[in-house]
């Protein structure tokens, strides 16, 4: 039982403004035995579903640093990184466990729109959020806000990436219910997500977390009550000997920038910190009754708002985060450096996907080869090789951030259709 101070998940009925039909048992277990099913982990038959809660994947960026695999018209979150789906179909399987379909939406790009509805044919048409502009992660929280507030005044929205590795998705579905049912009786709080580090890592940012604001328990069950606490501190990305400091203290968490929040709550920071933003969301979320109009005041409004990270907008000036911890196993998949987190080396330490042959080589990561090319590297360490119809990378891994700067040379000489 709920000690002092502890809240539990609950089932709330949720307001349904359009009707339509919840997914049976049999829809449910095509889902999961389709591509969207994870590797290693069977969902537990949809009993511990959260009706209450919706869950928006955030499948909008780039991911530069992962050039040529991740480009423009085609970015990371559309291939499969490190398994036979793609990083997109993984951040859909691994929550199925707690969430139907009906409570599942996707915000992405126009121009990668088309690479959802492909590899998603399971969403439903009104559940994609096309962003017409890059405008970072704040405007995209603000939409996504506006929009399902419109349609669920008051809900809760798991708000989560789609280029994230997560080895222990049991425990990722249990902390997102444990953050829901704080969030039911804390609305005022956003939480966040954080992760235990396991070696000083100069690639993530920080959250110093403070006092246990309460405990909560959700549906998926964490063997008992999780603690919630505090966020004292946010941080970026530290040097070396910083990094070694957050791991070594106890106090730190990587920050997986996946939150747990009351969309009404977000709504009301955007107003008192970026109001312009907040303005343009409402007329946005105020058309949300009809398909037509709704595109043409999103097509209007969303270019015109601030290009602004939600961190900076929102959550680093907000008087109430709080963080949940856990050890997913987690990697974000933002260089090909951080490969090392989700693929298992040989005994010489290479990371290798493709049809790919080494010989005397060590520490190097591969991607490419296929059954008509095969890439082999002899006498050669510490590289990164990423081999694509159309372009080849070779880089030292201590260089594996500085891709992005390829990026910037193709677009601005005459060479921007390999970017």
């Amino acid at each position: 039982m709920p000690g002092p101070g502890s809240v539990s998940f609950r089932r709330p009925v949720p307001v349904v403004w359009w009707q339509h039909q919840r997914c049976d048992d049999a829809e449910r277990t095509s889902l999961r035995t389709s591509s969207l099913q994870l590797s290693n982990t069977e969902p537990n038959k949809g009993e511990h579903v959260s009706q209450g809660l919706k869950f928006v994947i955030r499948a909008g960026g780039v991911g530069t640093r992962l050039w040529p695999y991740s480009r423009q018209a085609r970015p990371k979150q559309f291939h499969a990184m490190a398994g036979d789906r793609t990083m997109l179909q993984e951040a859909v399987g691994r929550i199925l466990p707690i969430a139907g379909m009906d409570d599942i939406f996707v915000s992405t790009g126009t121009a990668q729109a088309h690479l959802v509805r492909q590899q998603l044919p399971q969403l439903r048409d009104d559940h994609l959020i096309v962003e017409p502009a890059l405008r970072n992660t704040g405007p995209a929280v603000a939409l996504e806000c506006a929009l399902l507030a419109a349609r669920w005044p008051g809900c809760t929205i798991a708000s989560l990436g789609s280029d994230h590795y997560i080895g222990k998705p049991d425990e990722f579905c249990g902390l997102l219910e444990a953050a829901s049912a704080a969030c039911e009786e804390h609305p005022e709080y956003l939480y966040t997500i954080g992760v235990k580090p396991v070696r000083p890592e100069t690639g993530y940012g920080y959250i110093r977390k403070g006092q246990v604001m309460c405990r909560a328990t959700g549906l998926a069950g964490l063997g008992g009550e999780t603690p919630v606490y505090e966020v004292t501190e946010f941080t970026e990305k530290p040097d070396e000997a910083t990094a070694v400091g957050y791991a070594n203290s106890g106090e730190y968490l990587w920050n997986t920038n996946m939150f747990v929040w009351r969309a009404d709550t977000v709504m009301d920071l955007f107003a008192t910190h970026e109001p312009d933003i907040h303005e343009r969301a409402l007329r946005i979320g105020a058309a949300s009754g009809e398909a037509r109009a709704l595109t043409e005041v999103i097509e209007r409004e969303y270019p015109q708002m601030k290009a602004i990270a939600v961190d900076n907008a929102i959550i680093e000036p907000a008087p109430h985060v709080a963080t949940l911890e856990g050890e997913l196993n987690w990697g974000d998949i933002g260089s090909w450096a951080a490969l090392a987190d989700v693929l298992a080396a040989d005994k010489d330490g290479n990371l290798l996907k493709g049809n790919v042959v080494t010989i005397d080589s060590g520490n190097v990561t591969v991607y490419g080869g296929s059954d008509e090319k095969v890439v082999a590297l002899v006498g050669v360490d510490d590289l990164v090789v990423v081999d694509t119809p159309d372009a080849l990378l070779v880089c030292r891994k201590q260089d594996a951030q500085r891709v992005r700067e390829v990026l910037d040379r193709l677009q601005d000489g005459d060479q921007s259709r390999f970017a």
